[in-house]
């Protein structure tokens, strides 16, 4: 009884730390972190939550209604430039650790085999002016196809697109794991993944309002470090890994383990380090001012708090 007394205790007096994150492959270290204690060892109340659209999500860090976000570093960069969908409050947003080189496959229905082929066709991304929508141009542009021989259309986060292709809403799209494995055994095709044709890239990371970071910087380390123990467990016990995916996401065992060996193979996916890939960040910034309003710049250090977690200008296997 007093031990329990004492544990209640403790959780009433651990900061709460609200997170959103996108359904997919790269939530596996956030899952086990909060399903194994991770978080709580570290004093941390997390409450973790998934999310449809960078929109929400953004809308919400600006409300302070959330504290911390799992998704794509163009995100916030957009935000803090000023050319975001939506007007926010505030321009301080920033990336602390690094989760994935964004794990980007560009899915489409049966019949067509090449990028070529989605000349005139509809394609679908999260938002028009964030996130991955640039390095889908940028896909496109290598296969000879601008903005003009294509339609582009907002249908919101991986999980919501992966029902809209396979719907028959739209001809092509990006997708993650597991949800590109699912449209594959549907029998819709992959015609190519971003980091083979984009060089190195970073996609999500963990953001928050440097605010927030500036008054809460051990919580943010706390996080970090529960994070980190958490991911390193994801590496070293795949079994378990598998089995958090397949209830997590509502997969077959056999998509869930193609999920994790996608995610932990040896040309990249889930950062092992946890740390900011700057080069990959350099390519996002490349991607904004070749087809955004330039203004984002070249240099990463406006949007990566190095303070937190040590970054890198490598992808480590």
């Amino acid at each position: 009884m007093v031990a329990a007394s004492t544990a209640t205790r403790a959780a009433a007096q651990s900061p709460q730390v609200r997170v959103a994150y996108f359904p997919g492959v790269s939530a596996l270290p956030l899952l086990i972190a909060a399903r194994s204690g991770s978080f709580a060892r570290e004093g941390i109340d997390a409450r973790i939550a998934p999310t449809t659209s960078s929109a929400d999500l953004f809308a919400q860090l600006d409300a302070g209604t959330l504290e911390l976000a799992h998704t794509s570093i163009d995100n916030p960069i957009a935000y803090d430039v000023g050319a975001g969908p939506a007007q926010l409050a505030h321009r301080d947003f920033v990336a602390f650790l690094g989760v994935d080189d964004g794990l980007l496959r560009l899915v489409a229905r049966p019949g067509i085999t090449r990028i070529a082929d989605l000349r005139g066709k509809t394609l679908a991304v999260d938002a028009l002016t964030t996130g991955y929508a640039f390095a889908l141009r940028a896909m496109l542009a290598t296969a000879g196809l601008g903005e003009h021989d294509i339609t582009l259309v907002g249908k919101g986060g991986t999980q919501q697109r992966a029902a809209g292709l396979l719907a028959g809403a739209f001809d092509a799209t990006l997708l993650t794991p597991p949800f590109d494995l699912t449209a594959n055994a549907a029998g819709f095709v992959t015609l190519g993944r971003a980091t083979d044709l984009l060089g190195p890239y970073q996609g999500i990371a963990v953001v928050a309002r440097r605010s927030w970071l500036a008054a809460n910087r051990d919580v943010a380390l706390r996080y970090s470090r529960a994070y980190v123990s958490a991911l390193d467990v994801a590496v070293r016990d795949r079994t378990n890994a598998v089995a958090v995916l397949a209830s997590a996401l509502a997969v077959s065992d056999t998509i869930a383990a193609a999920s994790y060996d996608a995610a932990f193979s040896s040309s990249g996916g889930i950062q092992r380090n946890a740390a900011v890939d700057l080069d990959g960040v350099r390519t996002v910034l490349r991607l904004r001012e070749r087809y955004a309003p330039p203004g984002a710049g070249d240099d990463p250090g406006p949007y990566v708090d190095s303070t937190i977690r040590a970054v890198t200008t490598r992808r480590e296997s």
